[in-house]
């Protein structure tokens, strides 16, 4: 119990003496005891204003709004000219988030509290508090104020999916991006299950003129009838590029919505798709005058030889530029580059294909244009979906620049030399991977002829390397800046220690499942290159210490490094 002393006056209103106690305890920060004891104060003196604000202040404490605002309408009901019982209903509503309720009672409490009153100036702010919260100030439309072509570049960098959600923010926004040209040039509604009716309001949008791109994905036969059928009587005859992935293309409407529509088509991506590879070359390709960039990957090809061998002696030249297929034919992948004399970019993939079968083939083929070759073999790579050059449009008359070969496992030494010795002075990106019957010598032309320019290597799964021959490697390449070392046991501290005195820049290091690397490898390259380093990949590699690599993720910038571990069962 709260003590306190005796006071003959006290004695004759018991109430006072319970308040007492309870305004002590409220004091000590004893809540539920003080209202408690504020209850039994009004039990002996029942409606007292002060009691009564008193317990609504100690519900208020224990966060029991709802007691706490029948006490504090009850003083509003026993003294309406005074303020603290407006004030403190205004208060627990404000902690209730009923805003609207608190300015009620504010505005109300300014009708019925003096102008005399020391807390009216108080109710008068309180009540200027509310009403900002309940209408906050207008906020500044940035549409109202930049300039046309500002708004229409903040508009271009967002995706389609983000421009159609503004369309809801308000009808300033949505006038604007219903009316802007640039909002209809990319259609891609991806594999979404979007309505034919939806497609064909967003096509009316478009008023024809404005739609470059159309892309849709997992769509059956009567969807794509429907849609290429859309193109059609929307007269979409300036789009450039069409992309179906994995789609049942009906042939027959596809070449008529070309025929009509497609005249400016540059580039076209069918991966996945029901078409026949040999009606591509037969029918739609030679017929498309403007088409450069093609992807073709995982079509219909039984057909192709027999195709090429009705054919005959006949030949077309292809004005394309980027092709993107796959073969399980030589023959044919040799006709079809040998017909596209301006490929600057080949992307080709083989479940059987040697390299050097493709190569035979082509020994008197002149591909004086071509600076990007990918060469994959098998199906667990990978597949680029995007044409990412590597080239600049100014450098026309170099020469490949960009050599990439995975999992061709009949590659030799011979034919990597043959490759390297003729375009070692153009080649800034150099990829083998899993080529496991290749012998060492990368090691050899990297000291004769060399690769001065060299940029971005990688040698993953690149078995018959040496810790000397990495050695040879980093040491007789000072240019690169992305470099790759995965699965291979040469690498160790030592092959580190060269890329921190060698390389110049190093941007990018993966030398993931490297289990002869531990943490003072991993100082050697964080020390020497954490002004330029932008990813560090140390999956798996289970001799670097946890400590070293919290050392390094705190030396480096946020989400540098990558390190996972695979659990081995």
């Amino acid at each position: 119990m709260y003590k306190r002393k005796q006071d003959p006056q006290q004695s004759q209103e018991p109430w006072k003496a319970v308040f007492s106690d309870a305004y002590q305890a409220f004091k000590e920060n004893n809540f539920k005891d003080s209202a408690v004891l504020f209850t039994r104060a009004l039990s002996l003196k029942p409606g007292h204003v002060t009691i009564l604000d008193c317990r609504a202040a100690c519900y208020e404490k224990l966060n029991e709004l709802e007691p706490a605002l029948r006490d504090a309408y009850s003083i509003i009901s026993a003294a309406p000219t005074e303020a603290r019982g407006y004030l403190r209903v205004g208060k627990l509503l404000m902690l209730q988030k009923k805003f609207k309720h608190a300015v009620n009672v504010y505005k109300r409490a300014l009708t019925k509290v003096d102008l005399s009153d020391s807390r009216y100036a108080q109710i008068q702010s309180m009540k200027n508090a509310a009403e900002k919260i309940v209408t906050p100030p207008a906020s500044l439309d940035f549409m109202q104020v930049l300039p046309y072509d500002v708004v229409s570049l903040i508009f271009s960098y967002l995706s389609f999916d983000r421009r159609i959600q503004c369309t809801g923010v308000c009808q300033g926004w949505r006038q604007f991006a219903l009316n802007w040209s640039g909002m209809w040039r990319d259609l891609d509604f991806g594999n979404r299950k979007v309505s034919i009716t939806t497609i064909k309001k967003y096509l009316s949008y478009a008023k024809n003129r404005h739609v470059r791109r159309f892309a849709l994905m997992d769509a059956n036969q009567t969807m794509m009838k429907r849609c290429l059928q859309a193109l059609i009587d929307h007269d979409c005859q300036y789009i450039e590029c069409l992309d179906f992935v994995r789609c049942e293309i009906p042939m027959t409407l596809w070449t008529r919505m070309l025929r009509l529509v497609g005249k400016h088509v540059r580039n076209i991506r069918l991966d996945e798709s029901t078409l026949e590879i040999s009606r591509l070359f037969e029918e739609m390709i030679p017929n498309m005058p403007q088409l450069t960039q093609i992807s073709m990957i995982g079509l219909e090809i039984d057909t192709m030889d027999a195709w090429l061998q009705s054919r005959g002696g006949t030949s077309t030249v292809l004005n394309l530029t980027h092709l993107r297929l796959s073969l399980n034919s030589a023959e044919a992948a040799a006709w079809v580059i040998k017909h596209c004399p301006r490929l600057q970019m080949l992307d080709f993939y083989t479940p059987n294909v040697a390299l050097s079968d493709l190569t035979l083939r082509l020994t008197n083929t002149d591909m004086m244009h071509l600076k990007e070759f990918y060469y994959t073999v098998g199906s667990g790579f990978q597949r680029n979906t995007q044409w990412q050059s590597h080239f600049s449009d100014m450098n026309q008359n170099q020469g490949l620049t960009t050599l990439s070969i995975h999992g061709d496992l009949s590659l030799t030494g011979e034919l990597l030399e043959q490759m390297v010795r003729k375009y070692h002075t153009t080649l800034t990106h150099l990829t083998i991977s899993d080529c496991r019957s290749l012998d060492n010598r990368l090691a050899q032309l990297v000291i004769a002829p060399g690769l001065p320019q060299v940029q971005t290597l990688n040698i993953n799964m690149y078995i018959s390397l040496e810790e000397w021959d990495l050695h040879t490697i980093i040491s007789s390449c000072p240019t690169i800046e992305n470099l790759s070392m995965t699965w291979i046991q040469g690498v160790t501290d030592s092959v580190l220690r060269d890329v921190q005195t060698t390389t110049k820049k190093l941007k990018k290091l993966d030398i993931s499942n490297c289990n002869n690397v531990t943490g003072v490898g991993l100082q050697y390259i964080v020390k020497a290159h954490q002004s330029t380093i932008e990813k560090l990949v140390l999956n798996n590699c289970h001799r670097i210490g946890p400590d070293a690599i919290s050392w390094a993720a705190s030396v480096l910038e946020k989400h540098v490094i990558e390190c996972k571990y695979n659990i081995m069962r």
